[in-house]
């Protein structure tokens, strides 16, 4: 049975007035710390707090609402200790409700009860399942509360004998409310559950009912624009509804555990575990709105469109764990084979293991369709046992922090703008940086716009910024006064040209750091452009393509570009650079390295690595997008320049080294629950038939390891007690090295290997 069996999408009717309106107990603190500010923020945003059974939390196992009590014991024995339990479908309730009058004909009353007191004496916690923008009954009984996606004021009409589910439903409206009670009705009469799971709980990017014309009108004197994400009216709209969006979403949270305070969201999300979440624009809910689901959990797609066999996957991963503030995250690795059609024909039982302690290693957890076909069954067991046996790690843990990495929804989207060109203008950048960092071995942590707060960028070294395009006043001011304190900034191509908006400014928010003037565009080949006022009031629609180029890249001087490894790699003279560029003048910034156009051109060079310093701390801008390059278009001198250009900028050396082979993911995680303690993952991502068919269609279906030897861990400035191997529990023994370091050889190990130092 596959997920989406269990999880239609659905949603309820009417009004609810037969039960009370309750709200959260003011003696029970439901919120976390309080989030940067967005526009259009009518009261201060803060994250949901985690319930401690949910912190401790690790066999979400699916498809258990399909299976005998056999099997169902069978997956609790394995480590299941939630799934799902659906309440209502996109038909019919399954309990006796006040809202929902309709009966289902297939499933008696008396089961929703028989199958409770079976999950709770097997043991396991109920997750219950309402699809939220499905219900047939709502959607005949209530037209006007229809999602109109395109800008009319005619509502949809389905044929509900052919479709008796209907059609998408609003959430932005009374609808939301509406779900909100039904939610509540089922809370009320079964508090036994401990978490609800919906599918689709989002707003699909625009809605033109009429509750949503109303409101919005109300507010701005205007009416809703037409879906067209180079029209700042319309950026601005999609700010309005993601506010509303998180709103439904907090009124649910005070309305459910005002009634049962331990009662958790577990639900699915729109990110990254799908490589096409993050095309979606215009997008459908900002990635803030996981903070305000206990447990978020993403659908973790590893064929050939999701980029399966790249470093996608476990950004993914890593930034599940940052949209939730690091705190708890889930994904679920989908076990297909290919898409088009979707199966899991000859679907190795390694590749299972591989997933899950990928997205381990990464910091969320992994969940699991358990009900799997036969020859899978026993490893799909086997899986949810060992990640079980991590779990006294797992818990309470959060990143160790020395740098950080922006990735931002808002230049995603509003930079970004075009589903087919996101991937080339902005995540590139990302990607590309992610991935330089990533075969680097250096610490690092995957952060989102929002921790652009002093209090959170006072954890960190090291900030970079590959083409963070959209930061509003508040973000800018604190990324000056880290730099300022001493912090070490790294910045790439557009970063700060935009607002929060994706409004382009006169010139770059980050100017004074980066030691610049941002003129434009760059083409390799041909004139460059200076910025003009119609520039300057918008990004053109051809602005990334002109970006485009191939160029001499050229080192100047001495700096930090000047080292043995990049002399190995490429020598002491030109090199070629395939990517993107920017068009800049230096102010206060050195130009360590410049762009040339090829000979047949008559342009002149253009800067493609500036460095400044700011108060006590140093900087280093790309107006070449290297880091986009070494997504795109690939050369190693990439990487080192990239991963040079973060050790140049940092105030200290990174108090973790590691020693291991590029294709080897090394984590770093501190757990401060019950002592101190470091947790370093690390995990060997070999695919041993890689690249052997056509690489841009290639997806990782691995059969065997290729293990990992003498791979060495180095720690500066702590107190180490004790270091062991876990889950085995095997003590490895330390030494001094150079630097006043520990070192520790870390054994070899065929897939995952989890390395635990006690601190003292």
């Amino acid at each position: 049975m596959k997920r989406r069996t269990f999880t239609q999408l659905c949603v309820g009717a009417f009004t609810l007035r037969s039960l009370p309106r309750l709200h959260a107990d003011p003696a029970v603190d439901i919120w976390g710390k309080e989030i940067l500010a967005q526009p259009f923020e009518k009261n201060p945003f803060r994250e949901i707090r985690v319930p401690e059974w949910l912190e401790q939390t690790l066999g979400v196992g699916y498809t258990l609402s399909g299976q005998s009590t056999e099997q169902r014991k069978r997956a609790v024995d394995a480590g299941v200790t939630i799934s799902e339990f659906g309440f209502v479908d996109p038909f019919f309730p399954y309990y006796d409700s006040k809202l929902l009058t309709k009966r289902s004909p297939h499933v008696p009353l008396e089961k929703i009860h028989l199958e409770i007191a079976e999950y709770k004496r097997l043991g396991i916690r109920i997750l219950g399942v309402y699809p939220p923008s499905l219900q047939g009954e709502v959607y005949e009984k209530h037209p006007e509360w229809r999602r109109i996606p395109t800008n009319t004021h005619e509502i949809p009409q389905v044929d509900m004998q052919k479709y008796p589910h209907g059609g998408m439903l609003c959430l932005l409206g009374p609808y939301g409310n509406f779900f909100i009670d039904v939610l509540a009705e089922i809370l009320t009469q079964f508090p036994d559950v401990d978490a609800f799971s919906f599918d689709g709980l989002h707003y699909a990017g625009v809605c033109y009912c009429q509750s949503c014309r109303d409101a919005y009108r109300a507010q701005f004197q205007a009416e809703i624009p037409i879906v067209n994400m180079d029209d700042p009216a319309f950026r601005r709209y999609q700010h309005w509804a993601d506010r509303r969006m998180e709103d439904l979403i907090r009124r649910m949270q005070i309305r459910l555990k005002g009634i049962k305070p331990t009662v958790a969201l577990v639900t699915w999300t729109t990110n990254a575990g799908r490589f096409g979440h993050f095309l979606d624009v215009p997008r459908n809910m900002p990635a803030r709105m996981n903070l305000l689901l206990d447990g978020p959990d993403q659908e973790f797609w590893m064929d050939e469109t999701n980029r399966g066999a790249t470093v996608v996957p476990a950004f993914g991963a890593a930034y599940m764990w940052a949209v939730t503030n690091h705190r708890v995250g889930f994904s679920e690795p989908y076990l297909m084979s290919r898409g088009n059609p979707y199966g899991k024909d000859s679907f190795p039982g390694h590749e299972i293991r591989r997933r899950m302690m990928l997205v381990v290693t990464h910091g969320a957890r992994p969940s699991i369709a358990v009900g799997q076909p036969p020859h899978l069954q026993q490893v799909v067991y086997d899986c949810v046992e060992e990640v079980k046996k991590h779990g006294p790690w797992m818990s309470h843990v959060s990143p160790e922090p020395w740098a950080a990495l922006v990735m931002s929804d808002n230049a995603r989207a509003f930079y970004g703008r075009q589903p087919g060109q996101i991937e080339s203008r902005y995540l590139s950048h990302v990607l590309g940086y992610y991935r330089a960092l990533l075969e680097s071995h250096l610490p690092f942590t995957v952060i989102c716009d929002w921790n652009l707060t002093d209090d959170d960028l006072s954890k960190y070294k090291v900030l970079v910024l590959p083409n963070t395009a959209c930061l509003d006043e508040t973000q800018l001011a604190a990324i000056r006064r880290f730099v300022e304190r001493g912090g070490g900034l790294v910045a790439t191509q557009d970063a700060s040209l935009c607002n929060e908006f994706g409004d382009v400014k006169p010139s770059l928010g980050l100017a004074e750091l980066l030691g610049v003037q941002h003129l434009g565009l760059a083409e390799g080949g041909a004139s460059t452009e200076a910025l003009d006022v119609n520039f300057a009031r918008n990004l053109p629609t051809d602005y990334w393509e002109k970006r485009k180029g191939v160029w001499d890249f050229l080192r100047q001087g001495e700096s930090f570009l000047q080292s043995a490894k990049l002399v190995e790699l490429i020598g002491t003279d030109r090199v070629t650079f395939k990517g993107p560029a920017v068009e800049v003048k230096p102010t206060t910034g050195h130009v360590v390295a410049t762009l040339e156009p090829r000979a047949e051109s008559t342009s002149h060079a253009l800067p493609a690595v500036v460095t400044n310093s700011f108060g006590k701390g140093k900087v280093v801008y790309f107006p070449a997008g290297i880091d986009a390059a070494y997504y795109l278009t690939p050369y190693p001198y990439e990487r080192v320049a990239l991963r040079q250009a973060v050790e140049f900028v940092a105030p200290v050396p990174p108090p973790i080294e590691v020693h291991a082979p590029m294709c080897v993911h090394a984590v770093a995680m501190r757990q401060s629950k019950n002592g101190e303690r470091l947790v370093i993952h690390f995990f060997n991502d070999v695919n041993t038939t890689a690249f052997h068919g056509m690489p841009a269609d290639d997806v990782p279906l691995r059969e065997e390891s290729l293990p990992i030897a003498g791979a060495k861990l180095r720690l500066h400035g702590y107190a180490v007690k004790q270091v062991r191997q876990e889950p085995a529990g095997t003590l490895l023994p330390s030494r001094a090295a150079a630097n006043d370091a520990i070192e520790i050889d870390v054994p070899t190990f065929d897939v995952h290997a989890m390395i635990v130092v006690e601190l003292g």
